[in-house]
């Protein structure tokens, strides 16, 4: 057995190479189930996914500079011996193991894929369970269920195992997953500062759960690579000292500009479709001073301005034109300039979509489309209707995709940014461009193939459209849809997908504690300086708890009735609320639009069916509770180190003050904001 150990962790490996120990000496937690490392796949001629296991290959083992290294000199593939070599290295650091992989491709074949570091077998507690970042954060209380509901039928080979898995940079919002305990957890991470596809896979052969990462370095014969490092940490205490550990690390390389202050003071904005893909108009630019009365009275003076254009919504993108049927660029622009007297208009565009039947594709977009590796372009179809049958079958708009690496698509999107400045907007968004993207194999592009690195591409095209932006006018905000903490790094506002408030319960038929689809907190704790909305409040249902939620978390309102097809006065009790929750955050804009979110750090709550969080600025400090399922509910917040200054609320609350702390009565949707001074400071 080879081993390396110190205070935290020790880790072993037999002479085979496998994972024999993976322990949290603190706790006597053991993680590892033995098996193999890594696992190689590749390409010869049309024979795809070629399976290479390192249980097959013999390691040489060596033990330098507290490290252990395995090395590989060739590799086996059934009966052949292939001339692939493979170096892993393994070091402790704390309570932290650190991994590196290097491959050499000397055979007549395309390396494409390596799976490392793997973890086979690996031994959890029952109550342990997986936090991925799929959307910014998501628990699975029983992961090897939801593998089993995985099965293919059909597509893969399910009888050797089944297999879930998330991409980042794409839905996966961090390049990380762990599995928390309430004291202690194993947390597992990539840390690449160049951001190539990575997936995140976990899979089930029987009942022996697989988790590990996937990497494309796509090796010809004479090509080499090292692989970013990998930690596999066996820590001790909550989910927080993992997210500290990758915010640490994001700092390596995590470049936030602070938001224009109009930005910071937003608590939302009414999301609008003027007209729509299928030639209904809902409102035109006269019409924006409706919006703008309807808004108000719910607290939202800002405006997301979709479908502004002659072609209508997700219809002959990029060809923007202002439509005179709508009342013309005059009228547009006053009315901009009459909605922005006390709130914002953000323009809006399409970072990624080519429509088929623009100009523009015909002359340009057809080149510069993303392609698959057999030269075919990637295809995208919307189907919005009206309330007829006939449109949402078979008069769909089709799209292709923008690569991001060619300079044609920078210069479109920034025609964009010059009619916002031109209309005089404050903001101008760009959507779909922080989401994953396909990687391009087309080598006319002049990136690699395939562009493995693509969603850091679109990153740098969100940071040069931002740059852009503030060479025109310093204070107009950039934002984009959907996170991954490698594209919020460069705009100043996220629209979200999702909105974070869907639950997996029947919570109001059984009443209890909702419990929620996605776990937000994640990413809201890893990058609390990032302004995001919450979304798909449509109607006039479940109206408290939603905003309730998105007060908690920190989260400005996307108010879309209908679909973005009209405003909110059509739904009165949501106006109604929202104006209330909206007094709140202009009344404490300081902590809970402009302060840090820190989840549930600095203070204890003492119920578990409450929910509560906290927020800071300076010496102040906001506290957040609700709860949206008892009677009535009698919680203690304290928050040592603090003094109680006063209370807020919405709905039927009661707060006293006590020694041990705040005493809340919080009746069903009650929200109490509890604010704090330091007592240093206080003093």
């Amino acid at each position: 057995m080879h081993t390396l150990q110190n205070d935290f962790m020790k880790l072993s490996v037999d002479d085979n190479g496998a994972l024999q120990e993976l322990l949290n000496c603190k706790t006597g937690q053991q993680y590892a189930g033995g098996g193999m490392l890594w696992r190689l796949y590749f390409q010869r001629e049309d024979q795809m996914d070629r399976e290479i296991i390192a249980t097959n290959c013999t390691p040489e083992i060596r033990f330098q500079n507290d490290k252990i290294q395995l090395v590989y000199s060739q590799v086996v593939y059934g009966v052949e011996t292939l001339n692939i070599q493979v170096h892993v290295t393994v070091w402790l650091e704390d309570d932290e193991a650190h991994w590196t992989i290097a491959l050499q491709n000397n055979a007549d074949v395309i390396l494409r894929e390596c799976q490392f570091p793997l973890l086979h077998g690996v031994q959890l507690k029952d109550d342990q369970p997986l936090l991925w970042a799929d959307r910014g954060g998501m628990l699975f209380p029983d992961i090897r269920s939801e593998i089993k509901n995985c099965f293919t039928h059909y597509v893969a080979s399910d009888h050797l195992f089944l297999h879930k898995d998330v991409a980042y940079p794409g839905t996966s919002t961090t390049n990380c997953y762990l599995f928390p305990a309430q004291d202690e957890g194993l947390y597992c991470a990539c840390y690449d500062e160049d951001f190539g596809q990575t997936l995140h896979m976990f899979r089930l052969y029987g009942e022996k759960l697989e988790c590990g990462f996937a990497r494309y370095p796509s090796l010809e014969k004479g090509e080499k690579c090292q692989l970013p490092e990998f930690v596999v940490s066996a820590y001790s205490g909550n989910w927080h000292v993992p997210a500290k550990k990758y915010r640490k690390w994001a700092d390596r390389w995590f470049s936030h500009q602070t938001p224009p202050e109009w930005v910071q003071k937003m608590k939302g904005w009414q999301r609008i479709i003027l007209k729509h893909q299928y030639g209904e108009v809902h409102y035109n630019y006269h019409e924006l001073s409706t919006i703008d009365q309807d808004g108000s009275a719910a607290g939202i003076n800002d405006l997301h301005l979709f479908g502004w254009w002659k072609g209508g919504m997700d219809n002959s993108n990029p060809d923007y034109q202002i439509d005179d049927a709508l009342g013309g660029k005059d009228v547009l622009k006053q009315q901009i300039a009459k909605f922005q007297e006390k709130g914002a208009v953000i323009l809006y565009s399409n970072g990624r979509l080519i429509d088929l039947a623009t100009d523009y594709y015909k002359t340009t977009g057809r080149r510069i489309s993303i392609k698959d590796k057999f030269g075919a372009e990637i295809r995208d179809a919307y189907r919005f209707r009206a309330s007829g049958s006939y449109t949402g079958h078979f008069g769909n708009r089709t799209f292709t995709a923008a690569c991001p690496a060619c300079p044609e698509w920078l210069d479109k999107m920034k025609e964009v940014v010059d009619l916002a400045v031109e209309l005089g907007c404050k903001g101008v968004f760009f959507d779909q461009l922080g989401m994953n993207e396909f990687p391009c194999f087309d080598p006319s592009h002049g990136h690699e193939v395939p562009f493995m690195h693509i969603s850091r591409q679109k990153a740098n095209l969100v940071k040069e459209l931002r740059d852009y932006a503030r060479s025109k006018d310093p204070n107009i905000g950039i934002g984009i849809e959907c996170i991954t903490d490698l594209s919020v790094s460069y705009c100043d506002f996220i629209h979200s997908w999702p909105g974070y408030a869907e639950t997996t319960n029947q919570w109001e038929e059984k009443d209890e504690k909702p419990v929620l689809k996605y776990f937000i907190d994640w990413f809201r704790y890893c990058f609390p300086e990032i302004i995001m909305t919450d979304r798909d409040i449509r109607d006039d249902t479940d109206i408290e708890r939603r905003v309730n939620h998105a007060l908690l978390k920190g989260l400005r309102s996307d108010v879309e009735i209908y679909r973005c097809r009209k405003t909110i006065a059509e739904t009165p009790h949501y106006s109604a609320y929202l104006k209330q929750a909206n007094r709140l955050r202009e009344d404490y804009a300081e902590l809970l639009l402009q302060g840090k979110y820190i989840d549930t750090d600095n203070f204890t709550c003492d119920h578990p069916e409450v929910d509560a969080r906290a927020f800071i600025n300076g010496d102040q400090m906001a506290v957040v509770a609700t709860q949206s399922h008892l009677a009535k509910a009698s919680v203690t917040i304290d928050a040592p180190g603090y003094a109680f200054v006063k209370s807020d609320k919405l709905g039927n609350v009661e707060c006293k003050n006590r020694d041990n702390g705040v005493a809340l009565q919080l009746s069903k949707n009650g929200l109490a904001v509890l604010i704090f001074q330091k007592i240093d400071s206080a003093k």
